[in-house]
Parts: structure tokens; sequence; C-alpha cells
């Protein structure tokens, strides 16, 4: 098949991710052509190394700054002009279309093409987005998916409508196993806002005397300095944005790590991602989907309180590595790209009829 993946033109595919959004393009573009087909992804731009095309719709050699009629700064008038782009662009020659955006100009102009699609819902309903992908739905022949339960039956209530589960999924051998550090510090990583709640994961190190190593974007300077940056010190250490290979080496040092979410994560790649390398999860039930928990190697507390992540972390730290990518390589990316396969055949069928 000919797919067609949109993520946005103006958004990076290289590492280090924004998040598990891109990641997720990436590794479902290039699952897909070693499955076989053909595949375009709409982006800015991406790693070399990738196997699948970058479409890139270039900004405008004019301004597109506008301080009269609607006042718009360039960057954002310039990804208007990008996006727009989008409604001009032939897609006549694909055989479906994969939606994985979150800029409503894509719907917009997306709408205007009648390719059967997918839409996968990375993110849980807001008043924002109901309304941007009702709109879509209702003027595009697409089939929403959700990558986990938890999000299928959210956005269920939300469309009204049946949604379709498809888990994420890792390439597992991209995370070295590696042997348990006992003795290591505690490991956590995601984007820095008040919903991610690194503060959790850091009054638990302070608690049990234990380091702490923080890695991730700040996407809330406020949240950083205000709650974060006043707590860092020789043994809770925060380090910048990480590609997938630089996370992995922090792996081969820590005990555990910490996913203290208190908003429901859609999926949590990050959390399978540790397991694939041998390291064992603990952290709340918002951070941790219930297709990601296990008992022994991935424990989830009802609660939001990091006094409760005591005990479950001392039982953590006896999990076997081997148990931890075991459970791990149940979340494969060859297995989640041959679902969407399975999916963009029927809708391209069910279209024809």
């Amino acid at each position: 098949m000919n797919v067609l993946i949109v993520a946005g033109p103006f958004i990076s595919l290289r590492e280090p991710y924004n998040g598990g959004t891109e990641a997720f393009i990436v590794e479902h573009a290039n699952a897909l052509v070693r499955l076989g087909h053909t595949v375009d992804v709409i982006a800015k731009d991406a790693d070399e190394t990738n196997l699948f095309q970058v479409i890139e719709f270039h900004e405008s050699p004019l301004s597109m700054k506008d301080d009269s009629y609607r006042a718009c700064p360039e960057p954002l008038g310039q990804q208007h002009y990008q996006t727009l782009q989008y409604g001009m662009f032939d897609v006549s020659r694909y055989d479906v279309i994969h939606y994985n955006s979150f800029i409503p100009e894509i719907y917009t102009v997306g709408a205007l093409h009648k390719i059967p699609g997918v839409l996968t819902l990375h993110l849980p309903p807001t008043e924002k987005f109901v309304l941007m992908y009702k709109f879509f739905l209702k003027h595009a022949p697409v089939l929403p998916v959700g990558i986990s339960k938890r999000m299928s039956e959210q956005w269920k209530v939300s469309l009204g409508k049946d949604v379709e589960v498809i888990l994420n999924g890792i390439v597992l051998d991209k995370w070295k196993l590696h042997v348990r550090n006992a003795g290591g510090y505690l490991l956590w990583s995601g984007r820095i806002a008040k919903e991610k709640n690194v503060e959790a994961a850091i009054n638990l190190a302070n608690h049990l005397k234990q380091p702490l190593k923080i890695v991730g974007p700040i996407f809330d300077k406020a949240y950083f300095r205000d709650h974060v940056q006043p707590q860092l010190n020789e043994r809770i250490e925060y380090f910048s944005h990480a590609t997938q290979q630089q996370l992995s080496k922090l792996v081969s040092g820590a005990s555990a790590y910490l996913a203290t979410a208190t908003w429901e994560e859609p999926f949590g790649l990050s959390t399978v991602e540790m397991l694939a390398s041998g390291l064992s999860v603990v952290g709340f039930n918002t951070a941790i989907p219930p297709e990601l928990r296990n008992e022994k190697v991935s424990i989830a507390v009802d609660s939001h309180d990091w006094r409760d992540l005591i005990k479950p972390l001392e039982i953590s730290k006896k999990s076997d590595p081997a148990a931890c990518r075991d459970f791990a390589a149940t979340f494969d990316m060859t297995k989640t790209s041959a679902a969407y396969v399975n999916v963009y055949e029927r809708i391209t069928k069910d279209l024809r009829r």
C-alpha cells in the first residue's frame, strides 16, 4: 500500500523526540516499510537513517507576520502558510492517510481530501480536540483509533461512537538489556510540566536519601524555576532532553524508574522503553495504564501520594531484568503496525463498496 502519514509540516521527527507521538510516527513508518509498504510522512525533517520519505512544505520567503488585521507573529504565520499547503497537496497516489497531528488547520484542509484515513487519538479529550476531531470525522472518511483502552473509552464518550484500540509499541532491539544496579539511582523522564509531577519523584528520592536523575525538556519554565530547580543538588540531578541511546545509557546505572504523572497517560511509551531495558517501573495509576501494569515489574498504585510508592519500589527492585524485557516484548512495534495495516485494508475495501 501507499501510505501518507501526517505529523505536521513544522513538526521535527529528529531525536531527541518532542514526545511519544513523534517516536510512534517514526517507528510506525519504518515498520510499515519493512512490511513492504511505501510510506511518505509530512513533517519538517527526520533523521537520515529512516526508511520513509519526508514530504516538506517550506516556509514562505515573504513575511507572514500581521500587525494590522489579525495580529500574528512571524512563526505562527509561517505555520499557517505551511499547513494550508496541505490542502493543495496531491494525495491521489495514496491508498490511505494516517493522521497523527494536533494542528487544527491540518484537519480543516484534510477534510477536503476524500482518501480513506485513520486518526490516531494520542491525547485525552479536551474541548478543543473534541470539536476539532468531530468536525474532521463528519467531513472525511476517517476511522478513529485509540492507543489504549483508556483512550478508547474516553473518546467513545466524547465522539459518541466506538473507537478501536491499537496499542502502541516499541522496537525492542533499540533498547539494550542492562543488568540491574540494585544500589543505583532512581530515574525519571518526561516533559517538565506540572501534570507530569516530577516533584513526587524528588520527594521520594529525598525521603529515601537516594540519588535521582531527571531527564526531559522543560515545557513549563515557570514550573521548573519554582518547583524543580530549587531542589536540584549533587544528589537530585537534571539532564536536558536525551536521545533514546542516551536514555538507554542512563538506565544502566538505575535501580528503578518512576512514573509519577497525575494526568492519565494515554499510553506511557517511556514505561515500555524502560522495561525493555530491564528496568522495573513504579508509579501512579494515572501514569501507568492498565495494559502496562504487572504485579512484579510494572507496579501501579491507586494514589498520587509519593509515600505510597515506597513499598512497591522495594518489590520492584527484586524483579528480574529479563522478566521486565519479556513483558515489554508483548508491545512490539511490528505487531502494532500490522494491526494498523489490517485497518488500512479494511477501510479502503469499505470505501470501494
